[in-house]
């Protein structure tokens, strides 16, 4: 008889406590933001909001649009950091995720023998594959027509 799913304790939790801490950071951020001076801003037209998010950021106000010019662009700096570090996070995590390792070393995604077996097993699984020559053929074999060399 089997028996349900059971929690793991321990090290397996911390990692999912992790996340659930950091969404719920993210959550508290977005809803205690108050985004009223962006929506009643009223940008002007003819003026870029991202060369004024560019300007904003790197502190550049010499550069910023004086007739007409947007304000109220440094909100906009801190959702633009958020996504930033957000999808850095994700991308070190994609590669940590990839990464596959056997008693330490490295394993390639394609090779499906071990360093101790001299055989190449083929991609598929199914036995030894031999090297292709390059006109169809086996290497042992000729490209005249078969004579092995």
């Amino acid at each position: 008889m089997t028996t349900g799913p059971q929690l793991r304790l321990g090290k397996t939790l911390l990692p999912g406590l992790l996340a659930v801490a950091l969404f719920g950071l993210m959550a508290l951020i977005v809803l205690n933001t108050s985004f009223a001076s962006m929506a009643t801003a009223g940008y002007p037209d003819g003026i870029a909001i991202t060369s004024e998010i560019g300007y904003a950021m790197f502190d550049l106000e010499v550069l910023q649009s004086t007739d007409g010019s947007i304000s109220a662009t440094e909100p906009f700096l801190a959702a633009f950091l958020l996504i930033a570090i957000t999808l850095d996070a994700a991308l070190d995590a994609s590669l940590v995720l990839a990464k596959r390792e056997e008693e330490g070393e490295p394993v390639s995604p394609l090779a499906s023998s071990t360093p101790d077996t001299a055989e190449t097993a083929d991609s598929s699984g199914f036995g030894r594959s031999e090297s292709t020559a390059t006109d169809g053929g086996s290497a042992g074999t000729d490209s005249s027509g078969g004579d092995d060399q």
